[in-house]
């Protein structure tokens, strides 16, 4: 166990324990009977018009730049990592009602990002019980300690026209899922200036209120069409 001093300084640094590349992966979900799949660790609930998607817990403490990142990319900046496909994601946050806005935009000035805002919502199992929160709630802001108040928005990335390819690269199939610094290439981002600077981060892990370190979880991402409701009530 890392010495009450060393831990701290493995934060600041952001070198805080993480779930190992070679962590077991095998998730033993079983999704109920009337979810469409959309690909791997994806659904598409069409009683509830809502997306699932299934996610480990790879990183508990320290700075962050996602909420969720695709797997083997990202996960020393990300709370969780999933197998499911970007475009796959983009399609399934489609098929519940809503349409992308935009990503962030630095040129030629800065414009944060916009769509339609998106309430996710957290399950899992921890002590033989039943786990439910605002994916909120994970991330507080490292100045005041509170948790995230803001929703995140259906940004969309982009795509890439590259010649010789059958069609365009879709950019989150770079790893930015879910973020809390603006990244163009970000399917969810936060509508407002976020930076990715390491010197000047804005958010950090909330570590007692997140599952733990290796467990998988459902996440359940529906548009918001009901007045916003606090960072520590789920959905």
């Amino acid at each position: 166990m890392l010495a009450p001093w060393l831990a701290c300084l493995a934060v600041s640094l952001g070198t805080a324990p993480q779930l190992p590349i070679d962590a077991p992966r095998e998730d033993h979900f079983e999704a109920p009977e009337g979810y469409r799949p959309l690909g791997p660790a994806l659904w598409f609930d069409p009683e509830a018009r809502r997306l699932v998607m299934r996610a480990q817990v790879v990183k508990r403490d320290g700075f962050l730049e996602h909420l969720l990142c695709l797997r083997n990319t990202k996960e020393h900046e990300a709370i969780l990592a999933t197998d499911a496909s970007p475009r796959l994601i983009h399609a399934g946050l489609i098929l519940t009602g809503v349409e992308p806005g935009h990503p962030v935009r630095y040129q030629p000035e800065f414009t944060p990002p916009e769509g339609p805002a998106i309430a996710i919502t957290v399950e899992w199992a921890e002590g033989g019980e039943a786990r439910k929160a605002d994916a909120r709630s994970w991330v507080q802001e490292e100045e005041t300690g509170t948790p995230l108040e803001i929703r995140w928005v259906f940004a969309g990335s982009f795509e890439i026209d590259r010649p010789g390819l059958e069609r365009p690269l879709y950019a989150a199939d770079g790893g930015d899922l879910i973020t809390v610094s603006n990244f163009p290439e970000a399917i969810l981002d936060l509508p407002i200036a976020s930076t990715a600077d390491d010197a000047a981060l804005n958010y950090v892990a909330n570590t007692p209120a997140i599952a733990p370190l290796g467990e998988f979880v459902t996440l359940y991402f529906e548009p918001v069409t009901q007045p916003d409701a606090p960072a520590d009530q789920p959905g």
